[in-house]
């Protein structure tokens, strides 16, 4: 009994933790959240965190430790010959030394804060592209969802025509029996069951699919055969667009920008002070023989006066890439206004279709009705209503399929737009 108890308990827990009834919106926002992708920010954040330490450690002291032995094949030496004898030392062929080396940054032509800033504004295009492969994750859900919609109202049409062929085979099988009908109008019903119990199962499989790429794409527990919700979103059709790719076009630029001030740095003079301590054979006493220690301490300046127009070059291939930025926002905004046109052509198309659709049903609903009549009186065949009944069904489907496209329509453009429903 305890066994049992725990069972219902960890399978009330499972449903729990599944999605009952899920909108679109919970679905796009899940992506932000549950989408491998969405992880790439922190660790973006992380890894230009770590890069600018980098950066700013370049004005903290270096300190470096080097030794060197070395054996010379000859010296120096006095080649003057001298009026007196004198004996002036001859340094050594060998030589040993260690020191201790440390600079220090005292003015680096604003290298680093250069860099900085470059840094920085690529962080900014790196989760910009991130922001912008979601986007596309988004649209395969609008896909999906939608897809899901259209399924469903299709196999909840194709159960009530089942359910309505299923009644009527009851009266078919009496009025055999009562030998108003013939065997063969009995036949052709249960044949048409069975076809729809088959298209019913067809459809079912496509919509479990349908819910589990889903919960692939949002990262959620979607329990299948989830409520979803048809969204009522009417829109204006005003051109203007505000994309995440625009905001990655701007922000590229902002980056080869910062790239500029770079090289321009590069230019400028720089300064450092430096010590050094050793111990070495000889010191700084190039003539002597003995092992020493020394130091000294002192400051440097650095100025690239010339560098054969590598900057000038540098500078120039910044522009050009600039340039191929610009026009590749270009080639994307044409793009989007084209899409934008088409999208408009079909939502003026499917609402002209809802008006003929909902007449359409309207005069299939009364024809089938009529053709149900003169079956059971003995008019017309089974065959016959089989085939009013179809007519009616498609037309129900193409009623609900060009709905959900309208709404589908209306999100597309939004979307496009750059506006998330």
């Amino acid at each position: 009994m305890k066994r049992l108890m725990l069972l219902f308990l960890l399978i009330g827990q499972v449903a729990l933790g599944q999605e009952d009834t899920l909108s679109l919106s919970r679905c796009l926002e899940a992506v932000e959240v549950n989408h491998p992708g969405a992880g790439q920010k922190r660790l973006i954040d992380q890894q230009t965190r770590l890069k600018i330490q980098n950066l700013k450690a370049q004005w903290y002291p270096n300190l470096d430790m080097n030794a060197r032995v070395s054996y010379q094949s000859d010296i120096a030496r006095i080649g003057v010959e001298l009026p007196f004898e004198a004996d002036f030392p001859v340094p050594p062929k060998d030589q040993y030394q260690v020191t201790l080396d440390m600079n220090q940054m005292i003015y680096d032509g604003g290298s680093v804060e250069a860099s900085r800033k470059v840094q920085k504004a690529g962080e900014q295009v790196e989760k910009q592209s991130v922001e912008v492969d979601l986007y596309e994750i988004k649209d395969q859900v609008l896909e999906v969802y939608f897809s899901i919609l259209l399924l469903d109202k299709q196999a909840a049409i194709l159960e009530s025509t089942r359910e309505e062929l299923e009644e009527k085979r009851r009266s078919v099988a009496a009025a055999v029996e009562n030998g108003t009908l013939l065997p063969s109008d009995l036949k052709n019903i249960q044949a048409e069951l069975l076809k729809l119990e088959q298209n019913i199962e067809e459809v079912n499989a496509y919509v479990q699919s349908a819910y589990q790429v889903l919960s692939e794409l949002t990262g959620l527990p979607v329990r299948p055969r989830a409520s979803l919700k048809l969204p009522n979103v009417d829109t204006s059709l005003e051109g203007g667009f505000q994309r995440p790719e625009n905001n990655l076009f701007q922000l590229k630029a902002e980056h080869l920008e910062a790239r500029k001030k770079v090289v321009q740095s590069q230019r400028l003079p720089k300064m450092s002070a430096f010590a050094q301590a050793g111990y070495g054979k000889p010191g700084l006493n190039m003539l002597g023989d003995e092992f020493d220690s020394f130091y000294l301490v002192g400051a440097r300046l650095t100025w690239k006066i010339w560098d054969w127009s590598s900057s000038q070059r540098e500078r120039h291939i910044l522009q050009v890439e600039q340039q191929r930025v610009d026009l590749q926002e270009r080639s994307f905004n044409k793009g989007v206004k084209v899409q934008l046109a088409r999208i408009e052509a079909e939502i003026r198309q499917y609402r002209k279709a809802a008006i003929r659709d909902k007449k359409i049903v309207q005069l299939r609903r009364e024809v089938s009705e009529s053709a149900k009549s003169k079956l059971e009186n003995g008019v017309i065949t089974s065959s016959d209503y089989l085939s009013e009944l179809n007519q009616l069904t498609r037309a129900r489907i193409t009623q609900q399929r060009h709905k959900i496209a309208l709404q589908k329509a209306r999100l597309n453009y939004l979307f496009t737009q750059g506006i998330t429903p």
